[in-house]
């Protein structure tokens, strides 16, 4: 987790949403356990009778789901599994059921927005009997036709100092919007693309990128779940989206994937940033799908 004295360094860092930032930073710990001599870290707060768990390493470390965890630890257990040491999904969901294990957590509502969704469908397919649900948004369906051998190839090659600016672009793209926002809306979004820009210089290595990268792959290459691998046991499955968010038509494969999956919109205008421009609409979606009767 990024130490409070280096918010200030983050560009906004004296602003209102640091400061809810920090204070994050000062009541939570990050902890370890170790799965075949690699490190895995992971956050675990909060009480309630349900588990909220999500996954870090796209991005960035287990601190950038700060947002998520202070909207919902009040009322559930919330837990952030950082998966970046792990190239093969098998492997991943080991040390997911580790994690688990330790912390007592039964069929928690599995979490999965924008990258992180790719962890959470890889370990929900492996894992369904034990999920209490699962919730995907703006994230991608697995494809075959994604899963391109030369990218891990470049990667190898590829130096970080052109890489990193490559990802930053995209990002920026993912995250423009032409529509007027509100003030405190606004300076949510630009501390949120500072921190994400000051993980992208500090959390970053070779290594778990080529390890994101792999489970990427390995995802792709499996393809869509068939119906023998999800158990019966399998919780229920939320579908998140906007009709003009960039993975839309993704959206629409994974309601074909998963039987019996609902669709919530959120408005349109607002692409990929719709779930943090309407962030209470958005968390009153997730609670209303987490309190609902589950199979």
């Amino acid at each position: 987790m990024i130490d409070p004295k280096e918010i200030d360094k983050i560009e906004n860092g004296g602003g209102r949403e640091a400061g809810r930032f920090r204070a994050f930073l000062e009541t939570h710990v990050e902890k370890h356990l170790e799965l075949d001599g690699k490190d895995v870290p992971y956050l675990a707060c909060g009480s309630g009778p349900r588990t909220l768990l999500t996954f870090a390493g796209g991005w960035g470390g287990v601190d950038l789901s700060y947002d998520l965890v202070l909207g919902f630890e009040e009322r559930n257990r919330v837990a952030v599994v950082d998966v970046s040491a792990f190239g093969n999904p098998d492997d991943m969901a080991r040390a997911i059921d580790l994690v688990c294990e330790h912390e007592e957590i039964i069929r928690p509502i599995l979490f999965g927005q924008s990258f992180s969704g790719i962890p959470a469908q890889a370990y929900f397919r492996r894992r369904s009997d034990r999920a209490g649900g699962l919730i995907l948004v703006n994230t991608l369906a697995p494809k075959p036709e994604r899963a391109k051998p030369w990218a891990l190839t470049l990667m190898k090659i590829l130096p970080l100092g052109l890489f990193k600016p490559l990802v930053r672009k995209k990002l920026t793209r993912l995250s423009a919007t032409g529509r007027k926002i509100p003030d405190d809306v606004r300076e949510r979004r630009i501390f949120a693309m500072a921190l994400l820009g000051r993980m992208i210089d500090t959390y970053w290595t070779r290594g778990k990128l080529n390890n994101i990268l792999k489970l990427a792959y390995r995802f792709n290459e499996d393809g869509a779940p068939s119906a023998e691998a999800l158990s019966r046991r399998a919780g229920r499955v939320l579908i998140v989206t906007s009709d003009d968010e960039p993975y839309f038509p993704d959206a629409k494969l994974m309601m074909a994937m998963y039987r019996g999956a609902e669709m919530a919109k959120l408005p349109s205008g607002f692409g990929h940033t719709a779930p943090q421009i309407f962030r209470d609409e958005f968390h009153g979606l997730i609670r209303t799908f987490m309190d609902a009767p589950g199979k």
